[in-house]
């Protein structure tokens, strides 16, 4: 049996260490999402088909401005 390691939990099965980085960079982007709206004076929502983005042109292109980097 092979027994991996990540972010100090062991996995044993692909399947489910596959699931947990997914779990883990999705809460990443997120996490980095919501902190360059933040920065930029933009309302940030999450919805069924992704990401909204509520705010003056200005603030929408600082935002755009912070993501591109």
């Amino acid at each position: 049996m092979i027994k991996m390691k990540f972010n100090g939990r062991t996995f044993t099965n692909g399947r489910s260490l596959a699931d947990a980085m997914v779990r883990d960079m999705n809460q990443k982007i997120e996490r980095n999402l919501r902190q360059a709206a933040s920065s930029s004076g933009v309302r940030i929502k999450k919805t069924s088909q992704g990401f909204e983005f509520e705010g003056s042109p200005e603030n929408i292109s600082r935002l755009q401005k912070r993501l591109e980097k």
